[in-house]
């Protein structure tokens, strides 16, 4: 595959094009998007409260960095958690708007953000400081519990969520108080949140969640390897594969994608859905190959989205639905690619390989399934999945 040259100014037409295309979808979407049923909060709260839990109703601001406090101190060993509902929106009458799972974050004194795979969290305290619960959308956190934004201030950002957060009492089994409550939540977020703890979401064996995507269930295992469905909004699962990054370093990997999640090009901020692999290397930067729905094979392009386009590039394998629904080999140049996508000094390694998927923005579902990943080079062949 040559690499698909375009020039400057027809990458910016185009880019207009899709923009506003991706602009009269999303309004079409959110005319047709049904309103959530209201939470009554305070009745949920003391629902909660009921079961012996200490649980306190929050307002969780969107239009400024987290954190907020709660009030509750949290001691290592204690079961704490939340029930959160309400949206946030860039642009809500465009359709751009997440749910809590996708925003909602929480830290304990002054320690890293904890994420859940959905609008519900319940977690044992590792740590003693005040629970803090805060909207991490726009912006990304750091290690050390800050929350730092890039192009997207959070002055942009509307909406409302409200939480109810919870600390339960020693001895108390969450799943069991939150189901012997379901039948009188009119929210469904105690019977969702019994239910997730009866069968927590995991990545398959071997492969982590990345912690910027806390999006889990979207991938499992599959009798050829690991299959993915996402609908919304992110999953990256990742696991180590440590290999000198070679001039004759090859990346092969065979996949059967039934749906792709995208209708336009992906390459803008607004219609950035797509199903990869990549390669992460030792300088903190990654390369995914995607299979896109209409960008052109060899196309590259730097990842739109704030943050990630620091540090993420993308290169086009496929393109259309030709080939959708079979299985198909690939195999490409990893420091080619490198090269023509990302650019800038070498690293040294390659150091994990990630699949991802993204559903967040068209309004779409990928589907799909992986199998024979490895990285070869010369005699040596790495097997990754």
């Amino acid at each position: 595959m040559q690499a698909y040259r375009e020039t400057v100014a027809r990458r910016g037409l185009r880019g207009v094009g899709t923009l506003a295309r991706a602009l009269r979808e999303g309004r079409a979407r959110a005319r047709a998007a049904a309103e959530p049923l209201p939470v009554d909060g305070e009745r949920l709260r003391r629902l909660l409260a009921g079961t012996g839990a200490e649980a306190r109703l929050l307002d969780i601001p969107v239009d400024r960095p987290p954190w907020t406090p709660t009030g509750l101190r949290v001691e290592p060993g204690e079961v704490v958690g939340w029930l959160a509902w309400g949206s946030v929106h860039l642009a809500a009458r465009l359709g751009i708007s997440a749910p809590p799972r996708a925003v909602v974050g929480a830290r304990i004194g002054a320690g890293p953000a904890l994420r859940s795979t959905a609008d519900t969290f319940t977690r044992v305290a590792g740590d003693a400081g005040e629970l803090q619960l805060g909207s991490l959308f726009p912006g990304e956190p750091r290690e050390d519990g800050t929350v730092v934004t890039d192009r997207i201030p959070y002055r942009m950002m509307s909406g409302r969520l409200s939480a109810i957060v919870v600390r339960w009492a020693p001895g108390t089994s969450p799943r069991e108080a939150l189901a012997g409550v379901a039948a009188r939540d009119a929210s469904g977020l105690c019977a969702a949140e019994a239910e997730r703890l009866a069968s927590p979401p995991r990545p398959p064996a071997g492969w982590d969640e990345h912690p910027l995507a806390a999006a889990a269930g979207v991938y499992r295992r599959s009798p050829a390897g690991i299959a993915a469905q996402i609908r919304e909004p992110v999953g990256i699962i990742r696991r180590p594969a440590g290999m000198a990054l070679s001039e004759t370093l090859r990346l092969r990997w065979a996949w059967r994608l039934e749906e792709l999640p995208a209708r336009l090009p992906e390459d803008t901020p607004l219609t950035h859905d797509h199903l990869s692999v990549a390669l992460e290397f030792d300088d903190g930067r990654d390369l995914a190959w995607q299979w896109s729905c209409g960008l052109p094979e060899g196309f590259s392009y730097r990842c739109p989205l704030d943050h990630w386009r620091h540090r993420e590039a993308h290169v086009v394998v496929r393109s259309g639905g030709d080939g959708l629904g079979r299985w198909l080999d690939e195999e490409r140049p990893v420091l080619a690619d490198h090269r023509a996508a990302l650019g800038g000094p070498t690293p040294a390694r390659v150091v994990r390989a990630w699949l991802i998927s993204v559903a967040a923005f068209q309004g779409g579902e990928g589907r799909g399934e992986f199998a024979r990943i490895e990285l070869v080079d010369g005699g040596r062949t790495l097997r990754v999945l």
